[in-house]
């Protein structure tokens, strides 16, 4: 097979050659790519050219055929190709077949011993770079057991920066970590929160109908029993109907906004709340401009009122100030009362879940759970909205609500 090879590329060289003296005579090479080339005259003298040593220079000329010449151990292939000139001349390649067999060889030798060093050179380095790039992937695995196993879902997934689909995975699950790290914390804070505020009323329901069991004589003392057990149920029951809500308003991640005329709704709120405040001898004022429309939820924007009138309420000496009108593109609702006052820390603290003001400050407050202010953030947050809060120690607080107002 490798003669074979030999001949043929000895033939198309010589070809080749004198192709190209054809087309410019001064084109010769002596010695190409392991060919030697020698130019003859028509009368078979040596003109120019190279020939391997121990090659016959006088050997007669045989056009399109490969013969083979051997002397002292050598062999060589070698080609005769006429030139169509008038002068008749002759080109003769010869390519020497042992010496080129011994290269031939050597490099095969040279592949064979090393095609087992190049093997494990490459099966190392594709173990290298499949590890590393299944190191996240091992990664994320490990952690995944831990979090398992210990319920820790602050572990994160501690990788490299990269833009492979590996990283995006492993950064992907990180992100789903937080997430489900902060649910976590949220619903075991809800739980300490919801067992805190449902233990008192138990406490009371358990040792009121206790007493009414064992000591109760008369109908009356039955029925004191029996309101106070009446009074915790009910709080119970609107701690309850507040967690759903809040829970509702909570997982429902898209609302459906529509045009609706909130001086009508602000307007209706207030007529709902008149007779509450006459009871409580609460003296309110409203300067209400009309048809300003918003994008809302008419029935979280009734929520958002009755919290922020109720806490109004709760905490008001006598007078309650409501305000709504139009400034540029936006609508502001302002809901003011002239009782206690808070804090500075308090302000920040207001929109937690369960968090309340102290109220030992004044003795007219009605107890609520501290859900009313987190429910009515978390509407605005729903609305793409904005409250604040303005307020000082014993100077009253105004709540000031702003929507994107529409025509």
């Amino acid at each position: 097979m490798t003669g074979d090879l030999n001949q043929r590329e000895l033939m198309e060289s010589v070809v080749e050659m004198a192709s190209e003296m054809i087309s410019n005579p001064d084109e010769f090479d002596d010695f190409d790519d392991g060919i030697y080339f020698v130019k003859y005259n028509s009368a078979g003298i040596e003109m120019a050219g190279m020939s391997p040593r121990g090659f016959d220079l006088t050997l007669n000329f045989a056009e399109n055929t490969v013969r083979t010449y051997e002397k002292n151990g050598e062999k060589y292939y070698y080609f005769d190709k006429k030139i169509n000139a008038p002068e008749g001349e002759w080109i003769r390649g010869i390519i020497p077949v042992s010496k080129l067999a011994n290269e031939v060889n050597r490099m095969l030798l040279i592949i064979l011993i090393s095609s087992p060093l190049l093997l494990l050179i490459i099966i190392y380095g594709g173990y290298k770079i499949i590890k590393k790039a299944l190191n996240p992937v091992a990664k994320i695995s490990g952690t995944a057991s831990e979090i398992q196993k210990n319920g820790d879902f602050s572990k994160r997934i501690e990788i490299d920066e990269g833009k492979d689909e590996i990283h995006k995975m492993a950064n992907a699950f990180n992100e789903m970590l937080n997430s489900l790290e902060n649910s976590y914390i949220r619903e075991k804070q809800f739980s300490s929160d919801v067992s805190h505020e449902l233990r008192t009323p138990i406490s009371v329901i358990l040792t009121e109908s206790q007493y009414s069991m064992e000591y109760a004589d008369t109908l009356e003392e039955a029925k004191d029993s029996f309101s106070v057990i009446q009074r915790q149920a009910k709080r119970m029951s609107k701690l309850i109907n507040q967690i759903m809500e809040l829970s509702k308003i909570e997982k429902q991640t898209v609302i459906e906004l529509q045009k609706i005329n909130f001086s009508e709704t602000v307007e209706k709120i207030l007529e709902d709340c008149k007779n509450l405040l006459g009871e409580k001898n609460i003296k309110i004022s409203k300067a209400v401009e009309q048809n300003i429309f918003i994008n809302a939820d008419k029935v979280m924007m009734e929520r958002l009122l009755d919290n922020l009138l109720n806490n109004a309420m709760k905490f008001t000496k006598d007078k309650i100030s409501i305000k709504l009108y139009s400034e540029n593109e936006s609508c502001i609702l302002e809901i003011e009362d002239n009782g206690i006052g808070m804090s500075e820390d308090d302000k920040k603290l207001i929109w937690g879940r369960f968090y309340q003001v102290n109220g030992s400050r004044n003795k007219k407050i009605n107890k609520g759970f501290g859900l009313g202010l987190f429910l009515v953030s978390k509407i605005i947050e729903q609305h793409n909205a904005s409250i604040g809060v303005e307020s000082e120690l014993n100077e009253g607080t105004k709540f000031v609500v702003k929507f994107i107002r529409i025509n």
